[in-house]
């Protein structure tokens, strides 16, 4: 068990340091250069899979059957990585240009820098394509699509705009974008079996993070309640905030204000994790005192870690709802995760009893915040994405 252990560290280890890598490839070389020598990679699946086969070992040896939540919660994150592997074998994710009164059914997926055609069971005329604005402005409030949908035996008139899609024989088409000459773009995709168990996993996930929570309440009681209201408050603030200033025709959905306000609170107990830290290290003093403050940055680290798993699987709905794809290892996304596996860590102390140690705890929490950092400022800053608007 030590020399698996040893071994999980080097994996996960190796694991976030290529996906560090791949946002600097990705900077550097576009996303599709990233997703064809990094994401998409036989080897980067296979690290994922030993990552994964390694943590179901040590959780037999554990025994996590006998721990409800704790195992609902390993089962969950191995319901994900199937999802993912099944969207990458059998999705499919391409594009479709409309042009005013022609009828089209085909698209074009492009993989590897190679181009393909498929064919639609069905047609999609474009009517018209209009730009909604906001009131006394010229900022785009969203974009339209009007089109009949020829299905062979019965036509419909279709409407599809950011946030509102069409869903038809298990095809998803999005309104992505479009040209000066009023020409619609969609983007097409087609996932039978990778959503399914990826929303599965997610639920899953969010039952188990619960149930954690609900398990060690008396732990960390106060420190819950207390950044479940600062939650509540971000809540109210960013949904008057997208009520009353033009926001961008994506950021424009429910999901916005929940999304980001989980994903800030999150960060902002793991800054206080910081603080606590540094107040430990600068003074030391006795083993008692340090003891205290583990445990004080233990009960923040819980709904921390809950709080960014919550806020990064809603931002994957969203980003599927909105573009069809629930995970496009943009900078941001890889950030977030990477963030995640650097604090998911001190929650294994009785496995890398390291963590059990005061001070080790103390100074790892300091420099975890690092990927925080990077996380929020540094991919907007330096590496870009669909996300520096952010």
């Amino acid at each position: 068990m030590k020399y698996v252990r040893h071994i999980t560290s080097v994996l996960v280890i190796i694991l976030i340091a290529v996906l560090a890598s791949g946002t600097i490839v990705e900077k550097q070389h576009g996303s599709e250069f990233a997703l064809a020598h990094v994401y998409g990679t036989w080897w980067f699946v296979g690290l994922w899979a030993l990552v994964a086969g390694l943590m179901v070992y040590m959780a037999v040896k554990c025994r996590l059957w006998k721990r409800g939540a704790v195992c609902a919660l390993h089962v969950s994150i191995l319901l994900i990585l199937v999802g993912a592997l099944l969207t990458m074998l059998t999705g499919q994710h391409g594009r479709m240009k409309l042009e005013p009164n022609r009828p089209n059914s085909q698209f074009f997926i492009k993989d590897k820098g190679e181009i393909t055609k498929e064919a639609l069971p069905f047609s999609l005329t474009l009517n018209r394509f209009e730009i909604e604005t906001y009131e006394g402005s010229s900022k785009p409030k969203d974009y339209v699509s009007y089109l009949r949908l020829n299905d062979g035996k019965t036509q419909q008139d279709i409407v599809i705009s950011m946030n509102h899609i069409l869903k038809h024989r298990h095809y998803r088409f999005y309104q992505s974008d479009y040209d000066e000459q009023g020409n619609s773009i969609l983007d097409v995709a087609r996932d039978p079996w990778g959503i399914g168990v990826t929303y599965a996993g997610y639920l899953l996930l969010f039952f188990a993070l619960t149930a954690m929570l609900v398990e060690r309440r008396k732990a960390f009681r106060a420190v819950t309640i207390s950044w479940l209201a600062v939650l509540v408050v971000l809540l109210v603030v960013l949904h008057v905030r997208m009520l009353t200033r033009p926001l961008l025709p994506v950021l424009r959905s429910p999901f916005f204000s929940i999304h980001i306000s989980t994903i800030v609170t999150a960060y902002a107990l793991l800054l206080s994790i910081m603080v606590v830290g540094i107040i430990a290290v600068i003074k030391p003093k006795d083993l008692p005192r340090l003891e205290r403050l583990k445990n004080l940055s233990t009960a923040m680290l819980y709904p921390a870690v809950t709080l960014l798993a919550i806020g990064i699987f809603i931002g994957a709905v969203w980003a599927n709802v909105s573009w069809g794809n629930y995970w496009s290892w943009d900078p941001k996304e890889v950030w977030a995760l990477i963030t995640l596996l650097i604090y998911a860590a001190p929650l294994h102390e009785k496995l890398w009893k390291s963590f059990q140690k005061p001070i080790f705890f103390h100074v790892y929490g300091i420099l975890a915040f690092l990927s925080v950092v990077i996380t929020y400022f540094g991919v907007n800053l330096l590496l870009g994405g669909v996300h520096a608007y952010n």
